[in-house]
């Protein structure tokens, strides 16, 4: 996504030298959010906001306020699902690092290592690694006719299938780039390291999302692609809409979650990180092998870890700052052009107010 280049932009903007300065002295006192959010979703005029606020090893506050849909009298609760989009990536990551430490497979497995036959020989080098960071010579785009092929497909196939497929063909193909040499954003290299995890395992990586992580991390409310309509439902231009993308690229972007059992993820990497997530690779840029952007910023406690996404319907954005011991999701249901502007406002709101 594109909103990815202005992070840094953006988050200097709305704090200030000033607010740097007393940011994290103490924790946010008021356990609902609700006050909070309410004069930012009013000013924003998206359907709804929830976030939450992470300090050490406890979820100090958490709110939501607005509606499911618009038109709609229902309002959002702290127990609504929300669509996390892209932030799928970082579960997916978070996913092969278990399976490495379970010695399923190392980070230097190569796609041909798993998937014998069908690749194009420059595939075949690649990397688990080198996938999650976007250095995979994936395209940034799906080709239209496998994408087409991959709607065509859902329901159909199992998701399992469906990813399989949709890995062939583009598995059949040239690399866009000579793998390692560049960094391009990519759903479909991720869809291809889930089918790896698959196939190694002998699980759908349904499964072992559901094994490894909702389980362990007691996210009860976490499932996959858009919640069941009596859930928020997602926008375009200010108008419901109930889709989302083919579980093909499920581990690119199909999880959903309340806002406070994505906490509860957040807080799993404020309390165990990894260095190999929070690790870049030659040419990966900011992209980390964690599947989140890797940043360095000062006034943020220095290192640090950040995630936006978004199917085009919703918009979630996460901050782990390891050196101040905080985290902070917020998500909308809704991709309007201001939704991740006020998302990372909101980020900032709950940093200035956890310091009074």
């Amino acid at each position: 996504m594109s909103v990815y280049k202005d992070v840094n932009n953006l988050m200097e903007h709305f704090l200030s030298k000033t607010a740097f300065a007393f940011l994290f002295a103490h924790t946010l006192r008021a356990a609902d959010l609700a006050p909070l959010l309410q004069p930012i979703l009013e000013e924003s005029k998206l359907p709804s906001i929830a976030a939450a606020l992470v300090v050490g090893d406890k979820i100090e506050s958490a709110g939501a306020v607005g509606l499911r849909k618009v038109g709609s009298a229902a309002k959002v609760t702290v127990d609504d699902k929300y669509h996390l989009g892209s932030c799928t990536k970082t579960m997916t990551a978070t996913l092969t690092a278990m399976l490495v430490k379970e010695g399923v497979l190392t980070w230097q497995t190569t796609i041909g290592d798993v998937l014998k036959s069908g690749i194009h020989k420059e595939f075949k080098d690649v990397t688990i690694e080198q996938l999650l960071a976007h250095v995979g010579g994936f395209p940034k785009e799906c080709p239209p006719e496998i994408w087409a092929q991959a709607h065509a497909d859902q329901g159909k196939l199992s998701p399992i299938r469906q990813r399989q497929k949709f890995a062939k063909a583009l598995l059949d193909r040239k690399p866009d780039y000579a793998p390692g040499t560049t960094t391009v954003y990519s759903n479909q290299g991720y869809a291809v390291a889930g089918v790896m995890l698959e196939t190694l395992a002998n699980k759908p990586w349904e499964d072992l999302m559901r094994e490894k992580i909702f389980k362990p991390l007691d996210m009860k409310s976490a499932g996959f692609r858009a919640p069941k309509p009596d859930q928020p439902w997602g926008h375009k231009d200010n108008t419901p809409v109930d889709g989302d993308n083919p579980d093909a690229i499920g581990p690119a972007g199909t999880v959903h979650a309340s806002i406070g059992d994505w906490a509860k993820f957040a807080r799993y990497h404020l309390q165990n990180k990894d260095a190999k997530l929070h690790s870049t690779l030659p040419n990966s840029g900011k992209h980390g092998v964690g599947g989140w952007l890797v940043h360095d910023m000062p006034g943020m406690g220095g290192h640090c870890v950040q995630m936006v996404g978004s199917n085009t319907m919703w918009m979630a954005v996460m901050w782990i700052l390891p050196g101040k011991n905080t985290a902070v999701v917020v998500t909308t249901n809704s991709a309007a052009a201001n939704a991740f502007a006020t998302c990372d406002k909101v980020v900032v709101r709950l940093l200035q107010e956890s310091s009074k």
